[in-house]
């Protein structure tokens, strides 16, 4: 048959694949040599630009402030920042083992660890297509990791939200602040809708549509819901990191971990549900500060956010480094 007595259902199908796989030639060719080192050189820079711009633009805040300095809580920030990486990539071995059927945790750490960092870029398209190239040279299919890091997303995100709500009741709020709250009780059927993002059967449904084809064993609730609390968890862990930096310039008692922990979860939700459309730099870095203010003085709220930034970015390029030894 001729190419112009194709129909488009046909000529689709053939366009995608060799979109996908310039995609993927491209990945891997930026990612190689020295080109790989520039690109994450790139990004370094343009935290350290983001981090100069938030310390000029209040520096009288920071000058007029009487600093109160704790060094021992920076080892524990820097410990929970690499505990929280670590479980990260675990809970993505555990994905990548149950629905790939690739259960090598050399290769699931590396790759998740060295894919980490593009997550820096606007858009979750960077990491994925860097995990998809990677991973198709162990023989696992584009679209599997595809979708892999599509659930992954959803489990951060709803998993996320979840933090925040549970944490809400704890936070002690301005009497007008806590008042429009109160009226928001609209947030309650967010529960219903993440536990509806999360259902098993919406799951494998999703996944037999994208991939035209059913996973090797369908989900089941014991699979959601134990990666559900995972991700709770390593968000509680994350928190850690954000309550330690904290205590480095002000002290905070644990009696406000939780709220700090609910503050950890919907900065970070934001930030992710912004980059999504490509607009989420500094989105994290801009409401932490606001919703720190709540718990510390604002000079003090804004270093911190400069200081947990430095903090896991330092970790992620540490946790990409070790990747590569793997």
């Amino acid at each position: 048959m001729s190419v112009q007595g194709l129909s488009n259902d046909q000529k689709a199908p053939s366009f995608k694949r060799r979109l996908a796989a310039g995609a993927s030639r491209a990945i891997t060719y930026l990612q190689s040599g020295w080109r790989g080192k520039a690109i994450t050189l790139v990004f370094l820079s343009l935290t350290v630009v983001a981090i100069v711009s938030i310390i000029l633009a209040n520096q009288a805040a920071f000058n007029s402030y009487r600093w109160q300095l704790r060094p021992v809580w920076l080892a524990y920030a820097a410990g929970f920042v690499m505990a929280d990486l670590f479980l990260g990539a675990f809970a993505w071995h555990l994905l990548v083992a149950r629905l790939a059927c690739y259960s090598d945790p050399r290769y699931n750490l590396k790759y998740w660890g060295y894919a980490n960092l593009a997550k820096r870029l606007p858009g979750p398209v960077w990491y994925i297509a860097s995990r998809a190239a990677l991973y198709e040279q162990q023989g696992v299919s584009k679209m599997t990791t595809s979708l892999l890091s599509g659930l992954e997303l959803v489990l951060v995100l709803v998993s996320g939200i979840v933090t925040f709500l549970l944490s809400l009741p704890f936070w002690a709020l301005p009497a007008e602040l806590a008042g429009r709250l109160y009226h928001s009780w609209f947030l309650i059927l967010l529960f219903p809708l993440c536990l509806l993002l999360v259902h098993p059967r919406v799951l494998n449904r999703l996944w037999q549509k994208l991939s035209r084809q059913t996973p090797v064993e369908g989900l089941r609730w014991q699979d959601t819901a134990l990666w559900l609390l995972f991700y709770v968890f390593i968000w509680l862990v994350g928190a850690l990191s954000l309550f330690s930096a904290i205590n480095l310039f002000y002290p905070l008692s644990m009696s406000h971990f939780i709220p700090v922990a609910g503050m950890w979860a919907v900065a970070n939700v934001i930030s992710m549900a912004g980059t999504l459309t490509l607009s989420g730099i500094g989105l994290r870095e801009l409401s932490l500060a606001l919703l720190l203010t709540q718990v510390a003085p604002t000079p003090a709220a804004l270093l911190i956010v400069v200081v947990i930034r430095i903090i896991w970015l330092v970790g992620e390029f540490l946790g990409a480094l070790l990747s590569l030894t793997l």
